[in-house]
C-alpha cells in the first residue's frame, strides 16, 4: 500500500513536470527601466503601497527621486464605481457591478514606452440590506483585491517590454 502511494506521487510529480508548470516567480524588468520612479501623486496611497513592494519584492530597482530615474510610471486615471445590476420587487438594489479602472503611462529617456495602457477590472457583489456594514466592509475589500489584481497586470505589461 505505502509503495502505492509513493508510486502515485512520483507519478503525479512527473506529470506536472512534464506539462512544463512552473511557479509564476518574480517578475523580471527590462534592464533600461531601472530604476524606476513611481509617480506617487498620480496614484492612490493603496495603489502606490502595492506596486512598491510588489516591485521590491521582484528585485527591482526602485528611487524616490525622478530626477535621477531611468524611467518613470504615471497613473492618469484611477477609478472606483459601481452600477447597479438587479433591483429586488421593491426597487431596490440588490446586486452590484464594481468597477475600477486604470490607465497609466511609462515614460523612458523622455519617450513613452507605454503610453494610455487602460486596465479596466469588473467583480459582482450582492447586496444584503440587513448586513448594510459587511457589504460595505465587502466592497473595500473587494477593490483593494482588484487594486491587486491590476498590480499584477502592470508588471505583466512592464515585463513584456524586454
Amino acid at each position: 500500500m505505502r509503495a502505492l502511494r509513493l508510486f502515485s506521487l512520483v507519478l503525479i510529480a512527473c506529470t506536472v513536470v512534464a506539462c512544463g508548470f512552473q511557479l509564476r516567480g518574480a517578475y523580471d524588468l527590462p534592464e533600461h527601466l531601472s530604476p524606476l520612479y513611481l509617480d506617487k501623486d498620480s496614484m492612490s496611497l493603496l495603489l502606490y503601497k502595492e506596486l512598491r513592494s510588489t516591485l521590491k519584492a521582484s528585485g527591482a530597482e526602485l528611487t524616490e527621486d525622478s530626477t535621477i530615474a531611468a524611467s518613470v510610471l504615471k497613473v492618469t486615471q484611477e477609478q472606483q464605481t459601481r452600477d447597479v445590476i438587479s433591483v429586488d420587487t421593491l426597487g431596490r438594489a440588490r446586486e452590484y457591478r464594481l468597477i475600477y479602472r486604470l490607465v497609466f503611462s511609462v515614460t523612458a529617456s523622455g519617450e513613452a514606452v507605454i503610453d494610455q495602457s487602460n486596465i479596466q477590472l469588473t467583480r459582482n457583489l450582492l447586496f444584503n440590506p440587513e448586513a448594510v456594514l459587511g457589504v460595505a466592509e465587502e466592497t473595500q475589500n473587494i477593490y483593494r483585491d482588484m487594486i491587486r489584481d491590476s498590480t499584477g497586470q502592470i508588471l505583466l505589461r512592464l515585463q513584456a517590454l524586454q
